[in-house]
């Protein structure tokens, strides 16, 4: 739904049910209110040109109800002529007004009721500023029926108390039907927007994990087949070595992309491809095949959840990403793992050179949304002897 108010989508289900839906109120209104309005006009003893003018009036105004939620606009236009007609045109005869104690205009006939059905699907289905013109124009036609009906009363009932009801009854029809559409189309849109934002959240987090997988996999097979270029020569036996590296990355990155895409075809996708920190051994031994020294320390703690471990590993594998890219030739990294009292405690350091960016970049950013979707701290920047990336995850288990 747009911000003012319209829907953009019908929704779930069959883009014909809501109109299906309307024709079946408008039918059900006029099977339960025409056998009432439609007598009282024939026996009213009217002349031709009035008693057809008043048949077309009440059938329009029923056919105005099962349009309203397709052509909203034109049909309430069409129901506010048919009541400005029921209006003015004149005093109704016959026995509807023996039993009800003498002539009365033809609004008070059953049908009248349609018009708040209209004016609902006007609130409801149309952009700003119609709503609040559709309004204006039921209030003002509220104000212009009890000025042609305020003489008029029921036999036993107090005049006061008459135009009371006749207050109410107008003037709180036409607002309740109002609010109502407006309900809806408030609530139509609260719940369109949770959609997109639930969407955009998932395209962020398949974006974050598709930057992490493909950058650390590239960075590991470019530097091996860097490295093979040179060894190959000097040193064939070590081709095999280089090329299962290569080979191994690069399946296990498909591994992955598989599952992401899965998740885009709305499959569901497998646990066990995503990683943890039960891998990351595995991921700092490739990180030192490539090239780059790296201390490790600590120990992988007990208990966490899938996803704040997976978390914790995308920020090591992220960190000594850009370690390998940016730290310069000769850099070294350390690795530490820290968990206590709930907590866990990640570290990635490097005595490299780095210039520290005006703006965080893709992976930077992704490190951030990470780990404030599972409600830690982040902390990264440069030290007196490189780059350091820091961060406090919940955790579940104890020391580790």
């Amino acid at each position: 739904m747009s911000a003012d108010g319209v829907p953009a989508d019908p929704g779930p289900g069959p883009r014909w049910l809501p109109d299906v839906g309307q024709i079946a109120l408008a039918a059900l209104l006029a099977l339960i209110l025409l056998p009432m309005s439609w007598p009282s006009v024939q026996d009213a003893g009217m002349g031709p040109v009035w008693a057809g003018l008043l048949f077309t009036t009440l059938s329009a105004l029923h056919l105005s109800v099962a349009a309203a939620r397709r052509w909203p606009v034109p049909a309430y236009g069409v129901a506010a002529l048919a009541m400005l007609v029921l209006t003015l045109a004149p005093e109704l005869g016959g026995a509807t007004a023996e039993a009800a104690g003498g002539a009365y205009v033809p609004i008070f006939l059953p049908s009248s009721f349609c018009f708040f059905a209209v004016l609902y699907a006007a609130s409801a289905h149309t952009r700003r500023p119609r709503p609040q013109i559709a309004l204006a124009i039921g209030l003002t036609g509220c104000l212009v029926m009890l000025v042609r009906v305020w003489g008029y009363t029921l036999p036993g009932v107090t005049e006061w108390v008459f135009q009371l009801m006749l207050i109410t009854a107008a003037l709180g029809g036409a607002l309740s039907a109002w609010a109502l559409g407006r309900f809806r189309a408030v609530r139509s849109a609260w719940v369109a927007e949770l959609a997109a934002r639930a969407a955009a959240d998932e395209r962020r987090r398949i974006a974050r994990e598709m930057h992490d997988v493909v950058a650390h996999s590239l960075a590991v097979v470019v530097s091996h087949a860097e490295a093979g270029r040179m060894v190959v020569v000097r040193h064939p036996e070590q081709a095999s070595a280089i090329l299962d590296t290569i080979s191994g990355t690069g399946r296990e990155a498909l591994d992955e992309m598989r599952g992401l895409l899965g998740v885009l075809r709305d499959e569901t996708p497998s646990t066990s491809s995503q990683p943890g920190l039960d891998e990351l051994p595995a991921l700092v031994e490739r990180v030192r095949e490539a090239g780059l020294p790296v201390e490790y320390s600590g120990s992988v703690p007990a208990g966490g959840s899938p996803t704040v471990a997976l978390t914790a590993y995308r920020l090591v594998q992220e960190a000594l990403t850009n370690v390998a890219r940016h730290a310069g030739p000769g850099a070294s990294a350390r690795v530490r793992l820290v968990a206590s009292s709930g907590q866990c405690i990640v570290e990635v350091s490097d005595d490299g050179v780095h210039s520290e960016p005006a703006e965080p970049g893709r992976g930077l950013t992704g490190m951030r949304e990470r780990v404030d979707a599972v409600g830690g701290e982040l902390e990264y920047g440069p030290t007196e002897d490189g780059w350091r990336v820091w961060a406090r995850l919940p955790w579940g288990g104890r020391d580790g």
